[in-house]
């Protein structure tokens, strides 16, 4: 399913137009990434957390020369997914 899509599925399901569920879509994926950006977790229960995930730097190595290089530290996105939505999905 794309966003396209949970937008229609949010309309139907929500009984409002389609454009008012993709504000609705939008408007909500704008604060997950604000809060992100911020570096907040962010909880929604019965569905999981969003939170950042910081990974050191490390030395790598060019694959062409083999000279080592330093891979600078980086945030990564991360989703976990709660207990319940997981007993839901392997139910």
């Amino acid at each position: 399913m794309n966003k396209k899509q949970l937008a229609q599925t949010m309309a139907s399901k929500m009984d409002i137009p389609q454009v008012q569920a993709k504000q609705q879509l939008e408007q909500i994926l704008a604060v997950i990434h604000q809060g992100l950006a911020e570096g907040e977790k962010i909880y929604i229960p019965q569905f999981g957390t969003f939170e950042l995930r910081f990974y050191l730097p490390r030395i790598g190595r060019n694959p062409q020369t083999g000279e080592a290089i330093e891979i600078e530290g980086f945030n990564q996105p991360s989703f976990k997914v709660s207990p319940a939505l997981k007993a839901l999905i392997n139910a």
